[in-house]
């Protein structure tokens, strides 16, 4: 049975993410940066009516800052009744993966192995299939 990934280019990386834990992707607007917040949280948006906070992704894998501009793009969830928009380089498309192409995590890099759930065989390449769940809970775990 296939099913639908979204490729995304986080930290100069190409992933993939499960397109059922995904509300929708979107052009980020203005941003309101929140003072003295955790550098992950890039800050606070708005999306149909709704306060969502938005999450560096590039910071929560790499520790560098990522400049999120107006014309970035964003991954929309919602986490334990939270939304949550994930800042990502670039959107690339979504896919169709049979289960037989996805595979168990093995061997990765440190950054990438606490939000890896499992990698997906895409056309010639295998790419991570990270939780935005695990990211959030893996940044605010090192924070604790």
């Amino acid at each position: 049975m296939p099913n639908l990934y979204l490729i995304a280019v986080i930290a100069g990386t190409e992933v993939a993410i499960r397109s059922d834990c995904i509300e929708s992707v979107v052009t980020i607007g203005d941003v309101i940066e929140i003072p003295k917040c955790d550098p992950m949280v890039a800050g606070l948006m708005a999306l149909r009516s709704r306060v969502l906070t938005l999450i560096d992704c590039q910071y929560a894998v790499s520790g560098q800052s990522q400049r999120i501009s107006p014309r970035s793009h964003a991954v929309i969830v919602e986490i334990s009744g939270h939304n949550y928009a994930f800042s990502v380089d670039a959107v690339r498309d979504v896919v169709s993966v049979d289960d037989d192409a996805i595979k168990p995590v093995t061997r990765l890099d440190s950054r990438w192995s606490s939000i890896s759930v499992e990698i997906a065989e895409i056309e010639d390449r295998a790419l991570m299939v990270i939780s935005p769940e695990l990211l959030l809970a893996s940044r605010l775990e090192m924070a604790a």
